[in-house]
C-alpha cells in the first residue's frame, strides 16, 4: 500500500499541510474541487465527466489519467472531505488543550469552524448534505461523523470542564447536540454566502448568544453572575465567602 503524501490545502483558513488520497498532484485538487462544486450546485446525477472537463478546460480523455470515473472520483471527494473534517478536530483539541477557563473553550468550539470554512469543504458539506438519501456513504458521513462524532466530541470537552471544575454541573450532550448542529447549519449558509444567494455571514453574532446561554447553564454567567471566577474543583474548599461549591437547592417545581 503506498503511502498518503502530504498536499497544501487552505481547509483552516491559511495554508496547512494536510493528507490526501495516495499519487496526489496539482491537476488531481483542481479536479476535486471543481467537480464538489458541480456535484453540489447540479446534483451527482446531473454532472457528466464532459462537464467536469469544461470546467477545468480539460479534455474528458485526460480527466480519465486521475480518475477511472465519475463515480471513482466522487468517492475520492467524499473520502477527503471526511478525512478533512476528522483531521480538523485534531486541530481543535490541540487549541482545546490550552484554554484555561469555559469562555476560551466555548470561544474556539464557537469561532474556529468559520475558519475551516473555504470552497472545498463547503461544497463538500453541501453535496453530502444533499446527496444523504441517495448515497449510502454520504449518509454514513453525514449521520457517524458530522453528527455522532462531532457531538461526542464536544461532549467530551464540555464533561472536562466540569470534571476541572470551570463549570457547574449541566447537561453536556444536549448542549453538545445545540452545538454541532449550530455548526452545521453555519457551513450551510456559507454555502449560500458563497452562491451570493445572501449576505456574507456573521459567525460572531450568531454564536454570541449560544455563548451566553451556556454560560448561564454553568453557573458562570446571569444577573449578577458576570465575572465571576469559576467554581472550586471537585476536592478543593471553596474560597472564604464562596458557597457556589455547596449543592445548589432544586427549584420549588422540582422539590417532592
Amino acid at each position: 500500500m503506498s503511502e498518503k503524501k502530504p498536499v497544501e490545502f487552505n481547509v483552516f483558513g491559511k495554508s496547512q499541510v494536510l493528507p490526501i488520497r495516495p499519487e496526489s498532484s496539482k491537476t488531481k485538487d483542481v479536479i476535486m474541487l471543481e467537480s464538489t462544486i458541480l456535484f453540489a450546485k447540479r446534483g451527482y446525477e446531473a454532472v457528466s465527466i464532459r462537464d467536469i472537463a469544461a470546467a477545468i478546460k480539460m479534455k474528458p480523455s485526460s480527466l480519465y489519467n486521475h480518475f477511472s470515473g465519475k463515480e471513482a472520483l466522487f468517492e475520492a471527494v467524499l473520502n477527503h472531505a471526511e478525512d478533512l473534517y476528522l483531521l480538523y478536530f485534531k486541530y481543535l483539541e490541540e487549541m482545546l488543550s490550552r484554554a484555561q477557563t469555559l469562555s476560551e473553550v466555548l470561544d474556539i468550539l464557537n469561532r474556529e469552524p468559520a475558519k475551516m470554512s473555504n470552497d472545498f469543504t463547503c461544497y463538500a458539506f453541501s453535496l453530502i448534505l444533499t446527496e444523504q438519501f441517495r448515497d449510502r456513504h454520504c449518509a454514513k458521513i453525514l449521520n457517524e461523523t458530522f453528527l455522532d462524532y462531532s457531538t461526542s466530541f464536544m461532549k467530551q470537552v464540555l464533561d472536562r470542564c466540569i470534571e476541572k471544575g470551570l463549570a457547574f454541573p449541566f447537561d453536556t450532550h444536549t448542549v453538545a447536540s445545540l452545538l454541532m448542529h449550530s455548526t452545521l447549519i453555519c457551513i450551510n449558509l456559507r454555502v449560500h454566502e458563497y452562491l451570493d444567494h445572501r449576505p456574507p455571514i456573521d459567525f460572531e453574532a450568531h454564536f454570541r448568544g449560544i455563548k451566553h446561554m451556556i454560560m448561564s447553564l454553568a453557573g458562570l454567567e446571569g444577573p449578577g453572575l458576570q465575572q465571576q471566577p469559576p467554581p472550586p474543583a471537585p476536592g478543593e474548599p471553596a474560597p472564604e465567602g464562596d458557597d457556589r461549591s455547596r449543592p445548589r437547592r432544586k427549584p420549588r417545581d422540582q422539590e417532592p
